[in-house]
């Protein structure tokens, strides 16, 4: 299009082409109009130059929209990019402020203190500021605390280091004994060691001699008088029969077991020999270390390197498995924390010590030590319930708790894994040990090759008044004799359903081959 037809108004131009439209029609039609040959030419420019700009229109338009398809290509990523991110911000704001303001509302809570005299001089203080200064102070003093142990460990170690040092700078002596410091030391140490003959005891001072015996019978006297028991007429009354003795427990101690001391004394030389007492609880265990270590001395013990104990004799206080453990699970398994310490186990020979059970069940009435089942001093030994059920009891020995049906079962089981140990030892009765003391000690001296005294003391006194609270009220020899020495006080305690539950349950073989008979069944 020329300049002649862009600057005509649009109309003009209308009308031009519909003149040229009407020519060519004409034409085509074989009339020709006149039209000179400058209106041809500048018809044919214009349209030309339409054509030209409707090109350039179009290629202008693709070549925009291709560059921004490819500029918005190049930003869509880093665009998607920072959406994600800015959405992890965005988050991770909010999450920091919550926990903050959480923060401000614990502390605000637990700041808001109140600080006032205890002598209320000072007016009573409230608010976040009192809080927050106890607050401060109360950090500063955990530092400064800090600090102080810092520094006195470092102190207690460096203390420690030059210590060490100096002791490895320090040259070492070696000290050489001549043979008359040899001799001499030997002579003190016999010189420290009083035979136990020649020991003063309670029952050798003063000693009393109980001429009239007001009817009580002998055995019963010489018992009293070897506890240093002055035997009056009022004793005398209260004292048991020798005949109820015999009758419970017959005229002669039961010791098993005595086959194996010949296979004990082979296998062990003296001055590794030690005896002490085993058994369950309430069965005389400390009265018979108590009499071993006063009337038995094994010589060969006093310059042993294996054992040592404060007499010097060999008489141990328990097994160093530990007295009441059962031996199938405790020994050469379990060493005691008293007395068991760098203990040969095998070299130790136990006195096992067994107590008529209905007996022994009121023991565990008055001290049960580690023993727990159903039962009060209203209800005791309460072997069944109201239903005739057993009563489930709990043991608590060295290693752990066990469980039985009863004190009952307890017992027969305890005593049944004893029987059945092959290892050399003696088991008697606890009551040969009240009532035959002296020939049940000086069997067992003699089983493990000891030296047995000729003048014998029996402890008068309870054996287990140790200053222990578990043995407070345990019976002296007196309360003793009374105690075991009358059948009557065989069932105290006992229902006709516990009776009944022992007449059943009871080992049977236990209760005759160490003479216990039974009680009555009830009516």
């Amino acid at each position: 299009m020329d300049r002649t037809s862009r600057d005509r108004p649009p109309s003009a131009r209308h009308t031009s082409r519909l003149s040229s439209r009407l020519s060519s029609s004409h034409s085509r039609n074989g009339h020709r109009a006149p039209q000179d040959n400058h209106s041809n030419s500048s018809l044919k420019s214009s349209r030309e130059n339409r054509r030209q700009s409707k090109r350039t229109t179009r290629s202008n338009s693709d070549t925009s929209h291709s560059r921004r398809s490819s500029n918005g290509s190049k930003k869509t990523q880093p665009a998607e990019r920072s959406g994600s991110g800015g959405n992890f911000a965005r988050w991770t704001i909010t999450v920091v402020m919550f926990l903050a303001i959480a923060d401000l509302i614990v502390l605000w809570t637990s700041i808001d203190a109140t600080i006032g005299d205890q002598n209320g001089d000072m007016p009573h203080q409230t608010g976040p500021e009192v809080g927050l200064h106890q607050l401060t102070e109360k950090r500063t003093t955990d530092i400064q605390f800090q600090l102080m142990n810092d520094i006195a460990r470092k102190q207690q170690e460096q203390a420690k280091q030059e210590h060490e040092q100096a002791k490895q700078q320090r040259p070492k002596k070696r000290r050489t004994r001549s043979e008359s410091d040899i001799r001499r030391i030997d002579e003190e140490r016999r010189r420290r060691y009083v035979p136990i003959d020649k020991v003063k005891n309670v029952a050798k001072v003063n000693k009393v001699k109980n001429t009239d015996t007001f009817g009580v019978n002998e055995h019963i006297v010489k018992i009293l008088t070897a506890a240093n028991i002055k035997l009056d007429e009022e004793l005398a009354s209260q004292l048991p029969t020798w005949d109820d003795i015999v009758s419970m427990y017959g005229d002669k101690p039961i010791i098993h077991g005595l086959e194996t001391c010949q296979t004990y004394r082979d296998t062990v030389v003296p001055a590794d020999r030690m005896l002490g007492p085993a058994g369950i609880f309430n069965t005389g265990t400390n009265l018979l270390f108590e009499l071993m270590k006063a009337n038995c001395n094994i010589k060969e013990a006093r310059t042993s390197t294996t054992h040592r104990e404060p007499h010097r004799n060999g008489m141990r206080f328990q097994p160093p498995w530990g007295k009441h453990n059962p031996p199938s699970n405790y020994r050469d398994q379990h060493v005691a924390k008293f007395w068991g310490e760098g203990i040969n186990q095998t070299a130790f020979f136990p006195v096992v010590m067994i107590k008529d059970f209905y007996h022994w069940a009121g023991s565990q009435c008055r001290h049960s030590y580690t023993t727990w089942w159903d039962h009060d001093e209203d209800r005791c030994p309460n072997l069944v319930n109201a239903y005739n059920h057993p009563s489930r009891t709990a043991v608590r020995f060295g290693r752990g708790t066990q469980y039985y049906d009863s004190i009952l079962d307890l017992w027969n089981k305890y005593y049944q894994e004893w029987e059945e140990q092959t290892f050399p030892h003696l088991t008697t009765r606890y009551e040969d040990l009240l009532f035959h003391g002296e020939e049940v000690t000086k069997i067992a001296c003699d089983c493990v090759g000891g030296a047995f005294t000729t003048n014998f003391a029996y402890v008068e006194g309870s054996a287990k008044e140790n200053g222990l609270p578990i043995h407070n009220g345990a019976n002296g020899l007196i309360k003793a004799l009374l105690q075991y020495g009358k059948s009557a006080n065989r069932l105290s305690g006992f229902t006709d359903r516990d009776r009944l539950y022992a007449s059943k349950t009871l080992d049977s073989d236990l209760v005759n081959r160490y003479g216990y008979s039974a009680p009555p069944l009830p009516t």
